[in-house]
Order: C-alpha cells, then structure tokens, then sequence
C-alpha cells in the first residue's frame, strides 16, 4: 500500500490517539534500508549509545563485560547514508507531516532520535514509560517522530507499547521519577491500564506525538530489531539556541 496523503479519518486519529500506524508505507525502500542497517551493525562506528552504558534494566553491567559493546542506537543516520537522509527528508514524509504539525514547512531534527535503533537478542534492555519531550528543548512540545520498521516488531522482540490519548494529558511531576519515567503507581493505575501494544511489520511507519507516553521491553527472540527513527517539527517552533536541541543544523523535509 502507498500513502501519499493522510485522510481526513488519519488525521483524526493521531490528534485524538497521539499516533498512527501507516501500514507498509516504507516498503519500496524497506529493503534497501535494512541491507545499509546490517551493513553497518557488522562493523559499527560511533557516535553510537551503548546498552552497557545507558545502563537499563537488562544491560549488560558495564563495557568491560560480556555483551559490553552492544550497541543500542547508531547516532546521526542522516549522514551515515544518503539513502536514509533522502528518505527521511523526502516529500513523502513532508506529506504526512504537514497537516499533524499544521505547517507548510517541516524540519528534521538531527539532534534528537536520527538514529539506526535496535535491539539485540541477548543483550538489550528494558526502557520504562516516558515522553521522548522530556530531554528535548524546543520553543514548543509539538513534535512528531517516525519509526521505520526494517522488521517485524512486537512485544517478543521489544516493539512499542504506548498510552493513546496520553499526549494530551499535563502530568504532575510527581507522576514521574528523577529521570523522568512515567512511575507505575496507583496515582498513574487510570493511564497504564490504557496501554497498548503495537505490532509492525517490516515496511510499516509509525508517526508519533512526542509526548506520547510509551515503552519498550527488551528483546526476548533470537533475531535483532531494527528500526531508523527521526524527529520533526513545524513553522512557529524550533529548539533553543544552547542547548543540546540546537547542536546541529536542523534539514528541511520537501
């Protein structure tokens, strides 16, 4: 199936959900993508982010130990390949962006997700509920991010649970922990029970609020996950000049 467009009835349901599955919306480059995914696994470069050093619940204990050099993320995609950028920056997802940011311009952050993420059968880690806004430093929280999946993903391997209608919730700090993940307690009993696991297929895209609430176990089959995600916003916002946000140039998507 090709989406060139969202329908007025996708549209919908990302403003009241907070997400949309658009199913084998990838898949004339789903190959391609997974073939540069692999090749770059076998003989990872940095800059990447380690299991080992993230330190969540399944990670190996430090570098120095079996499973150290796991590698949890492969930074900055869009200058790893051509193919990756191209896409990403593409009118395509220019198409699908613009009326859930309601902007007639979009921009790719670099600083933020641009990256091969992935989850190894032996060694990942389990990352708690939380809001990829948390960290991030914009004018705005209005940000949406697409996850390209190179496979199949479900609760087996480490895929996506996420809370629908959770974006546009304001949650108390004291409904999150020091590093802010979303904690599992009664206060929070009304929400984690609206949870949701997705199931994509390889060539599925998933376009996501930024403050959708969401988590991810670790992988539990014997085949690595692989997924290139990236993170967009409109006109009217951009991230603050100092901070972490601002690194690197931002691309605009056609």
């Amino acid at each position: 199936m090709t989406h060139t467009t969202l329908s007025q009835e996708q549209k919908q349901f990302f403003q009241d959900q907070g997400y949309i599955v658009l199913r084998g919306a990838g898949l004339d480059v789903c190959n391609a993508c997974l073939t540069l995914a692999k090749q770059d696994l076998q003989s990872p470069s940095e800059p990447w982010e380690l299991e080992a050093v993230l330190g969540y619940p399944g990670a190996p204990v430090s570098t120095d130990q079996p499973g150290g050099e796991t590698v949890r993320r492969l930074l900055r995609a869009t200058e790893r390949h051509d193919l990756w950028r191209d896409w990403a920056t593409s009118s395509t997802v220019g198409n699908w962006l613009r009326p859930l940011l309601n902007s007639a311009s979009v921009y790719l952050n670099p600083n933020h997700h641009n990256c091969l993420m992935t989850k190894s059968p032996q060694y990942s880690s389990d990352t708690g509920w939380h809001q990829d806004i948390r960290y991030w430093n914009f004018e705005k929280p209005e940000l949406v991010s697409v996850w390209f999946a190179l496979g199949e993903e479900s609760t087996e391997n480490g895929g996506l649970m996420v809370i629908p209608g959770s974006h546009r919730s304001e949650f108390a700090a004291q409904q999150f922990d020091a590093d802010r993940f979303f904690l599992e307690t009664d206060e929070n009993k009304a929400w984690l029970d609206k949870a949701e696991a997705l199931h994509l297929n390889a060539g599925d895209i998933l376009l996501f609020d930024a403050r959708l609430l969401h988590r991810a176990s670790r992988n539990y089959t014997d085949q690595t996950k692989l997924s290139l995600v990236f993170t967009y916003h409109g006109d009217g916002n951009g991230p603050l000049p100092g901070t972490r946000s601002a690194n690197r140039p931002e691309l605009p998507v056609g």
